[in-house]
């Protein structure tokens, strides 16, 4: 690291100071020497200086503790920053207290250089660390997309939590209509619709991490990028000719190989990602419905990128069903484009205790359905990872159980190599806790962590949906839902979260 280079020229001029410099005039074994005892620091202003946010002004004073005459030392000071995610090394601050309104973000490390004047006598202090948030450092956050005034608002939210003793406090700190505030003051205009990763594959010709934000009129639906959130392109310019279809979109998925758009009058739009193993040609063209009975297709579900299976859940209200579009290169050997092969039916596996199939959903009011990374056991005792998606529905199935309840249903998805079909195994089918029912609001927003460790599902609530809530599914058991950030008022229409690029999501 720069930093430690820069300490080892600092001490090596040291050195030579004291072999070429000494005039005999110093008794070395009376020379006073300091120490850094500790810091006395506004770090309580902000929670912790984990939670800085670029332009928080830091103030930082050593405690010194001496051996010897500290009246015989002319000490000196400098603060030295270096940014671990940038590499920028720069000083910061001179005198004995540090006053540094912080203008970099990322982890930062600050080390403190204590230099005697009259000795030559130096030391080093590098136990001081911070991590002020910035556009370049914002890689882990929650995406919010609302609609503020009839028009697209998107927001950043930052999470702020800490232990506090021995219980974890849940704050977020909010940074509000970002993306003007990182594309010149240009305003997206738009109502709001959806936003997505973009992730792509190795050899595409789009570059992975990315942002699509779905908006009905304004600038129109554009890319931006997932950590600078600054516009890249526009989707028009994916269509043939750069002209959009005259149609309201409601929903989008990208997938490693098609990305797939859904209009308001359930037309499917689909887009193959330029790469030599497509097995389609051209940019978007229009899906047939050549499926047994038709189709109409409500919502778009996009797997986890886990294992050897990837697409895109479809759930089909015409039928009561959830359908399955492929994302790989079968299709060039077992049909052509337009072909059942393309959009299938799911078997679903029979499981003890479980009722619900894929291909009859009837009577059951799907909320919300969505893919996470789950895991599983080998039969090795090994765990791996899975492509697990959840369903939040309302049962209205006479007879049922859970009959006007909430529930929550998940299933692996994977491919059985003896039928040769992909089939759902189901694993969890249960209603949500007593006290957890009144929380869920049908018009809400929801969203799962698509982090398998986490299982976390968020939705908003309150009287507007303008309250964010969590609530643990892992297991048979579950928890009561937390109430994670207040938007005072602000109905969200979209909850997303930033990823890394590499096909895996990542949130605070």
């Amino acid at each position: 690291m720069k930093i430690r280079k820069y300490i080892w020229c600092a001490m090596l001029m040291f050195f030579l100071f004291g072999c070429f410099d000494d005039k005999g005039n110093y008794d070395y074994a009376e020379i006073p020497e300091v120490q850094v005892l500790g810091y006395i620091t506004n770090e309580e202003e902000f929670g912790s200086f984990w939670n800085l946010t670029v332009g928080d002004v830091v103030k930082v004073e050593p405690i010194l503790g001496y051996t010897g005459d500290s009246t015989s030392l002319a000490l000196k000071f400098e603060w030295i920053a270096e940014n671990g995610t940038t590499d920028e090394v720069k000083t910061v601050g001179f005198g004995k207290q540090l006053v540094w309104e912080t203008d970099m973000g990322g982890f930062i490390r600050v080390t403190l250089f204590i230099t005697d004047t009259v000795t030559g006598y130096q030391i080093i202090h590098s136990e001081l660390a911070m991590w002020p948030t910035s556009s370049e450092s914002t890689s882990e956050a929650w995406m919010v997309l609302s609609e503020v005034d009839g028009k697209t608002c998107f927001s950043i939210l930052e999470d702020a939590s800490s232990w506090e003793g021995s219980n974890y406090e849940y704050r977020f700190r909010e940074m509000v209509d970002y993306y003007p505030i990182q594309n010149g003051g240009q305003e997206l205009g738009g109502r709001p619709v959806k936003m997505m990763n973009h992730w792509l594959g190795s050899g595409s010709s789009s570059a992975p991490g990315m942002l699509l934000l779905l908006q009905n009129g304004g600038i129109g639906p554009i890319y931006m990028g997932n950590q600078d959130y600054r516009r890249t392109l526009d989707l028009k310019d994916d269509f043939i000719n750069g002209v959009l279809p005259n149609v309201i979109f409601k929903d989008a998925v990208a997938n490693q190989k098609s990305h797939i758009l859904l209009s308001e009058d359930g037309g499917l739009y689909m887009k193959a990602v330029e790469n030599l193993d497509v097995w389609f040609t051209g940019k978007y063209i229009d899906v047939p419905t050549m499926i047994e009975g038709g189709m109409k297709i409500d919502r778009l579900i996009r797997m986890p990128y886990s294992g050897n299976t990837t697409g895109t859940f479809a759930l089909d209200v015409l039928h009561h069903r959830l359908l399955f579009i492929q994302d790989h290169n079968n299709l060039e050997y077992e049909g052509v484009w337009g072909d059942a092969n393309a959009i299938s039916e799911i078997f679903t596996e029979s499981v003890p205790g479980i009722t619900l199939a894929l291909n009859n959903l009837k009577d059951i009011d799907v909320l919300y359905c969505g893919s996470y990374v789950g895991q599983v056991i080998s039969e090795w005792g090994i765990p791996d990872r899975t492509s697990d998606v959840f369903m939040l529905y309302k049962d209205n199935r006479a007879g049922s159980e859970n009959v006007g309840q909430y529930c929550i249903y998940t299933f692996q998805f994977a491919h059985d190599f003896e039928l040769w079909i992909n089939k759902a195994i189901p694993k969890i089918e249960r209603a949500f806790p007593a006290t957890f029912q009144h929380t869920i609001r049908e018009d809400g927003q929801f969203f799962v962590s698509p982090a398998g460790q986490y299982e976390f599902l968020f939705f908003t609530s309150g009287a507007s949906n303008s309250e964010l809530w969590g609530y643990i599914f892992r297991g048979t058991g579950g928890t009561d839902p937390i109430k994670l950030f207040d938007f005072e008022g602000r109905k969200i229409a979209r909850i997303s979260s930033t990823d890394s690029g590499n096909g895996f999501d990542r949130g605070a």
